[in-house]
């Protein structure tokens, strides 16, 4: 799949259209703050799993989680969780993926008892029968010294899992009025960065760090969120969301990135490169997967009234992308 200018500049060839996507899932409601969206996606070959949040305006906030199955064009609910199960506050972006015969959940939600993002793992036989009081803890602020994780997406590297998270790195002095109103990352007082942690097993995590920065100036230099990467030539292109300032939360905008090994990112471009620059139409959330002769693209974009929607689209693979990871 071409997807790249030979030329880095302010343009750049998008690897899909957002006008030209097919709706997967509506809003629970009308207007700003409702939400259906934060895909995660996992092909066994046969089918296609989507995991995304459903999200309602304050205080209900991310209130239930869906998985879907589908052939990648339709799509059936199989299971669903509220964010009662979790004793949590919200609940946001999660990851599903098949190990062997293991089904693994990794779920971002607000921790219930001191207010800050963490992610947990669930473990089960089969898609449809996730056990939220199952989960045990994968990856949580303190382990990587920050004030959040959350928003995980995994890719298989080598002999080992990598888990790329958005985080906020700790500040010097009392961090607990950041987590005030159960989102650190929406107070402006952090940014919104990308970080990594890899695992032999995909049950221990080790935190390896910052792998993704916001810019020093422009259009994302508040947040730098990378959603998904997946294979372009010898190498690998990244989709991220970027905010300029606390403003633009919720509305980021997507941005494009290359990297040899997944750990060191150059910008594409100047500027959003998929979606439009703000209002209806603004894409954030994207993720990938490969599915047949096809790389899928699921992601979250914003309607007229102001609410998200759940989107699908897709392009076709190259010979040199077939077969890996997306």
């Amino acid at each position: 799949m071409d997807v790249l200018s030979n030329k880095v500049g302010r343009y750049v060839n998008a690897p899909f259209a957002a006008d030209d996507a097919v709706v997967v899932a509506q809003p629970p409601g009308s207007g700003p703050g409702h939400w259906a969206g934060a895909p995660g996606a996992f092909s066994d070959g046969a089918s296609v799993y989507l995991i995304y949040r459903v999200r309602w305006p304050r205080p209900r906030r991310g209130g239930e989680l869906r998985i879907a199955r589908g052939d990648g064009e339709r799509f059936e609910t199989i299971w669903s969780a509220r964010r009662e199960d979790f004793g949590s506050q919200s609940i946001e972006r999660c990851a599903i993926l098949r190990d062997g015969r293991t089904w693994r959940l990794y779920v971002s939600y607000v921790d219930g008892l001191d207010g800050r993002w963490r992610i947990d793992i669930i473990e089960a036989g089969s898609p449809d029968s996730f056990d939220p009081r199952a989960r045990r803890l994968a990856l949580d602020a303190d382990m990587a010294n920050a004030v959040a994780v959350k928003d995980p997406w995994i890719r298989r590297v080598g002999d080992r899992w990598w888990m790329f998270v958005s985080y906020g790195e700790r500040p010097s002095g009392d961090e607990r009025k950041l987590h005030a109103s159960g989102d650190a990352l929406s107070t402006g007082a952090v940014k919104s960065e990308t970080g990594l942690a890899t695992s032999p097993d995909g049950l221990r995590w080790k935190w390896e760090g910052k792998v993704f920065t916001p810019a020093t100036k422009g259009w994302d230099k508040a947040t730098a969120r990378l959603s998904t990467a997946f294979r372009s030539g010898d190498g690998w292109l990244g989709l991220y969301d970027g905010a300029s300032d606390i403003s633009e939360n919720y509305e980021e905008r997507c941005g494009m990135a290359r990297s040899a090994d997944l750990r060191t990112w150059e910008r594409i471009g100047s500027g959003p490169a998929i979606g439009v620059a703000g209002g209806p139409g603004t894409v954030r959330y994207v993720e990938s997967v490969v599915f047949g002769e096809r790389l899928l693209f699921f992601f979250e974009r914003t309607r007229a009234d102001g609410a998200h929607e759940l989107c699908m689209s897709s392009a076709l693979l190259s010979e040199s992308g077939r077969g890996n990871p997306g």
